[in-house]
């Protein structure tokens, strides 16, 4: 057993283990300020500098983390505040009710948000199965009034997310309807992967600060509203939205948070607002022509409140024009395919879909190109950058291999990519834009036969 004396401040850079008959065990006359134990890692947020640490529960039991005197898992107590700062509580094939009690930090004064993970199903296999947690929000080392950009998270995502958008292939960052923390509930880490994950309900404490303007966030978001749901990325898929936002917000928390499977336990959480959540509404959009007719299809993953969709059609990708409409599933948690014919078909022609949810709000899918002339065409239909890479997205109508250029104002370049391969529909291409430095850049895709360019703002 392991008493954590009062006020002690610990600060890791390895590995700290508590066997399987021990417990740790956090002993205070108090739950206010300076009256109980807790526990810090090293809150540097750099990997470089920080390569993290690992506190670890070798305890299966649901008590291997525990209280004694005025405490309780709701008092404020273990500070993360990186990605790499884990507590591995290898929890086996055992079921209970697993509990963290983490603590704000960067903030004045600290705020309890405990994190519960109930195994309802124990998961199986792997040599020394375990969950693996942490949590982190935008300040670091910031004491204090959070820092003017915390409200996006693109800046500081964990390391298996891509992007805070609301399509996979969009350029709308929308981290001010998502609050400034992310959790990790990794089942699946290294050695210590399970081959079948438990099954679990979640219950994620949060601090409403984070929930605050912070210097962007939507006001819609704030914790007031009522409004918080789960989410988690699938990296698999690069989707947020492939199932729909879990759980209620009661208070501070957000409880109820079951995965529909035991494979949608995924390891990066947020939490957003069920009104703006982190949509991503297709899994697949293309067309092809066939017989003289342009056949375009889509499919959605899930569907909340949607009322119809509205095929648009452009010879320029600039003016469009509303050629059909499709009824929509309304509400859908499982993969729906949806399909329309173009029989105005063209040489070339851009199509889009307009996607209208029952209350009116309407979403735009990316572009694609597809034509049914002698000729073919390639288009760069969007371009964004996500924070660190550039991302480009090239609707075609036959295959090609082409290189790519960024380049400056001034016509020099900053970083190319050769031979990519442009498959027959869409294509999303990345470059990385970490050492390039803020500002208005050419992005060229050309080959002996084709040439096209797009200006993008690197952020």
């Amino acid at each position: 057993m392991f008493r954590a004396l009062p006020l002690a401040l610990l600060i890791l850079y390895s590995t700290l283990c508590f066997s399987q008959a021990a417990r740790l065990v956090f002993n205070g006359s108090g739950a206010g300020a300076g009256q109980h134990p807790y526990w810090v890692f090293n809150p540097d947020p750099n990997p470089a500098t920080n390569p993290g640490a690992y506190l670890v529960i070798a305890n299966p039991n649901a008590d291997g983390i525990s209280y004694q005197g005025a405490l309780t898992s709701n008092t404020p107590i273990i500070k993360s505040e990186t990605e790499q700062n884990k507590i591995r509580w290898a929890t086996g094939t055992a079921t209970g009710i697993y509990m963290i009690p983490y603590s704000t930090g960067g903030w004045a004064p600290d705020a309890a948000m405990p994190l519960t993970v109930e195994i309802t199903t124990a998961g199986a296999g792997g040599s020394d199965p375990s969950l693996v947690f942490s949590t982190y929000n935008s300040l670091g080392k910031t004491t204090g009034a959070p820092v003017a950009s915390g409200w996006n998270n693109n800046n500081y995502r964990p390391s298996d997310v891509t992007h805070m958008n609301d399509q996979p292939t969009g350029s709308a960052n929308n981290s001010s309807n998502a609050i400034d923390r992310f959790w990790i509930i990794d089942a699946g880490e290294g050695s210590y992967a399970y081959t079948t994950p438990p099954e679990v309900d979640i219950t994620f404490g949060f601090d409403p600060r984070e929930t605050n303007a912070n210097g962007g966030n939507a006001a819609g978001l704030l914790a007031s509203n009522n409004n918080l749901v789960a989410q988690r990325f699938n990296s698999g898929s690069g989707l947020w939205y492939d199932i729909l936002p879990m759980g209620a917000q009661s208070g501070n928390t957000v409880a109820g948070v079951v995965p529909p499977t035991a494979g949608d336990l995924l390891r990066s959480w947020t939490l957003s607002n069920k009104n703006l959540p982190l949509p991503v509404q297709l899994v697949a959009w293309g067309g092809k022509c066939h017989g003289g007719v342009v056949e375009l299809k889509w499919t959605t993953a899930t569907e909340q409140d949607n009322a119809f969709f509205t095929i648009e059609k452009s010879r320029d990708a600039q003016d469009w024009s509303a050629i059909g409409t499709v009824p929509g599933a309304g509400n859908s948690s499982s993969l729906t395919g949806y399909a329309f014919a173009d029989r105005d078909a063209q040489n070339l022609a851009y199509y889009r879909l307009r996607q209208t949810d029952i209350n009116g709000t309407t979403t735009v899918s990316h572009t694609i190109a597809v034509g049914c002339g002698p000729g073919s065409g390639t288009a760069i239909v969007n371009a964004w950058d996500d924070g660190g890479h550039l991302n480009l997205v090239v609707s075609s109508t036959a295959e090609g291999l082409y290189d790519l250029v960024l380049m400056d104002a001034q016509g020099k370049v900053m970083a190319t990519r050769t031979s990519q391969v442009i498959a027959n529909g869409t294509t999303t291409l990345r470059m990385d834009t970490q050492h390039i430095a803020t500002g208005i850049y050419m992005v060229q895709l050309y080959n002996n036969a084709n040439s096209m360019s797009r200006r993008v703002h690197l952020e």
